[in-house]
């Protein structure tokens, strides 16, 4: 069973991206001269839809939509989990990363702050995250409850325990605190891929370091310092 972004938001999200182009296409001559009146130009492929007959131009604006919806659909499956549950592994792809998980390897799963999916070994490291935005967090509980794996809701259990990383006030080791200054601007800057990879580095290097829980805002706990 692999669970993904819902089809009802995909058909929805193709839906409505045809019918902005459709209507796009009855309006542009009305659009592109707007335009021009109230900023003096407009965008080039405005204009030379403007110069097509109107059901041509409606045609190939919906067309437009169509594959721009598409093309949105498929870049939003490409950052949001990809679940797939078996009876002796789970698999999580996100971003371009996939995980396989052993049944035995896993200690629990959560949803974090945020609503991302979490997989935490036996020793409490991070083994896997990722975002669920548009993905039907109760299919995932139920898929992980029915294959009896450690299912911990939808609320993450360790959220009394963190703290809040402030740079300079000596909580975190300089090579944590480095990786959660990176961290913070790879989120700032929306590189969800770096800002994962920062987090899979933190919680690898956990057991070498003197603090056990340290978060810069997201938060952090048994290694997934700054979410």
């Amino acid at each position: 069973m692999t669970i993904g972004l819902r089809r009802g938001l995909q058909l929805a999200t193709v839906t409505t991206t045809t019918a902005l182009g459709a209507v796009l296409g009855l309006l542009v001559r009305g659009l592109v001269a707007w335009l021009e009146r109230t900023l003096d130009s407009s965008p080039g492929p405005l204009r030379i839809a403007a110069q097509l007959p109107v059901g041509v131009a409606a045609g190939v604006l919906t067309v437009a939509g169509l594959i721009g919806g598409i093309i949105l659909v498929a870049a939003w499956q490409h950052e949001v989990a990809a679940l797939t549950v078996a009876d002796d592994h789970v698999e999580l792809a996100a971003g371009g990363h996939r995980r396989w998980m052993a049944r035995d390897e896993i200690g629990e799963a959560f949803l974090g702050r945020g609503g991302e999916l979490t997989f935490l070994d036996r020793r409490g490291r991070l083994l896997a995250a990722a975002g669920t935005d548009g993905v039907s967090t109760a299919a995932i509980a139920r898929a992980l409850t029915d294959a009896a794996y450690p299912w911990r809701g939808d609320a993450d259990p360790y959220e009394a325990d963190y703290v809040q990383f402030v740079q300079g006030r000596g909580d975190a080791p300089p090579e944590a605190a480095e990786l959660l200054r990176e961290r913070a601007v790879a989120r700032a800057e929306k590189r969800a891929p770096t800002a994962r990879d920062l987090r899979l580095r933190l919680s690898a290097r956990r057991a070498s370091w003197s603090a056990t829980a340290v978060t810069s805002r997201s938060s952090a706990r048994r290694g997934t310092m700054d979410r």
